[in-house]
């Protein structure tokens, strides 16, 4: 006996994406079109469970088309046997009583998927699997905790099932990932009595072995920023039995490239030789980042117009990002100081100068003139 589980998590369906301009509505179908995948996987190869850890949408109050969407495969899903359990995440569980409730809540309201909200104590499912009775326990996000709580410091977790699963949407202790001051889980908070503790809201896919249990982040389906370009993106198939973990596999996504480029400020020809560096990645599926530094003339600086460059790239790539944070104005060379000296000292210096190339006759002259002067300034007080 063993248990078929598809995990996803952090499809943040219909971002703003505003950063893309006139390209966010495909932007948001990429978003769309990934967490579809994970669908079609699940409708075609039809596991027991299909896991939703948190963050399907990407805000509380998604679109019409998206919920709609939503609705239809977990309606298409259902009728093929698929059990569905979800949990809402940072960006889909309301923060106040003016946002209302969960987007989430009315796929559970429809009977199509199970839905757990309550974020104080553990919430359970259960189904049975050729005779073997799994449950899936949840806990759903809060976010009234204060960045020092452990979600699960005061929740007991009871073992209901031969096959026990744990469904999450918060950091976990020793998981990489970006994020801010929030609750994290501690490893010692982990129940011993589950196989698998299946947790969204890092976006990059991780496993690790606590005993007898596995913690695993599906990862997101697609990219949400350039901290992810290096990551593939996905969803995981897991199978499991009544002593753990029996095999895992991550399922990757078509998830839209992400690139960065550094580069120094060209010396010369700035702006074509910038261009020639994009012509160099083209590729219109591509999200690039061009980065430049260095120290530049303000004179040259005059060449640059990051416009053009974006304008350039509209017809090579899907977008550009130009970050020109890293550049710096050469401050022009600051003049020598004067040495030190008194009005005194400098007709001295002025008239020394003069007698080296005089005559007799005329240093004579000179050194009378020096005398007159310097009687002049010390009787108007110079030194």
């Amino acid at each position: 006996m063993s248990v078929q589980a598809i995990i996803t998590a952090d499809n943040h369906l219909d971002p703003p994406a505003t950063m893309f301009g006139a390209k966010r509505f495909e932007r948001k179908r990429d978003h769309l079109r990934c967490f579809e995948e994970v669908m079609e996987h699940a409708k075609r190869e039809k596991p027991d469970l299909l896991l939703m850890a948190g963050d399907i949408f990407d805000t509380v109050k998604p679109s019409n088309f998206v919920r709609a969407r939503l609705m239809q495969h977990m309606k298409q899903l259902h009728e093929r046997g698929v059990k569905v359990v979800m949990v809402s995440g940072h960006h889909d569980t309301p923060k106040s009583a003016e946002e209302g409730v969960s987007p989430l809540a009315v796929y559970g309201h429809s009977g199509y998927a199970y839905f757990i909200q309550d974020p104080n104590s553990m919430d359970y499912f259960s189904l049975e699997v050729d005779g073997c009775e799994v449950v899936v326990a949840g806990l759903g996000h809060n976010p009234l905790l204060h960045p020092a709580d452990d979600p699960l410091s005061s929740v007991k977790m009871e073992k209901r099932g031969d096959v026990n699963i744990l469904l999450l949407h918060y950091p976990v202790e020793g998981f990489v990932g970006v994020y801010g001051e929030e609750p994290v889980i501690r490893l010692n908070s982990i129940p011993k009595t589950c196989q698998l503790v299946a947790v969204g809201h890092l976006h990059r896919h991780q496993v690790k072995r606590l005993g007898d249990t596995a913690i695993v982040y599906p990862g997101s389906t697609e990219r949400v920023s350039f901290a992810e370009e290096e990551e593939p993106k996905g969803f995981v198939w897991a199978e499991l039995n009544r002593e753990g973990l029996v095999s895992l596999d991550h399922v990757k996504t078509q998830a839209r490239p992400y690139k960065t480029i550094e580069t120094m400020f060209p010396e010369k020809d700035a702006i074509e030789r910038l261009k020639q560096l994009i012509d160099q990645h083209a590729d219109p599926q591509l999200v690039l980042r061009l980065v430049i530094k260095g120290v530049v003339e303000a004179e040259k600086l005059t060449e640059y117009r990051r416009s053009e460059l974006l304008l350039h790239a509209q017809t090579r790539l899907f977008h550009l990002m130009v970050d020109d944070n890293g550049l710096e104005i050469k401050s022009p060379e600051k003049p020598s100081t004067l040495e030190k000296t008194t009005p005194l000292e400098e007709l001295r210096r002025y008239f020394s100068t003069l007698m080296q190339t005089a005559s007799a006759e005329e240093r004579e002259i000179l050194a009378e003139a020096l005398r007159l002067s310097e009687g002049m300034l010390q009787e108007a007080g110079a030194w």
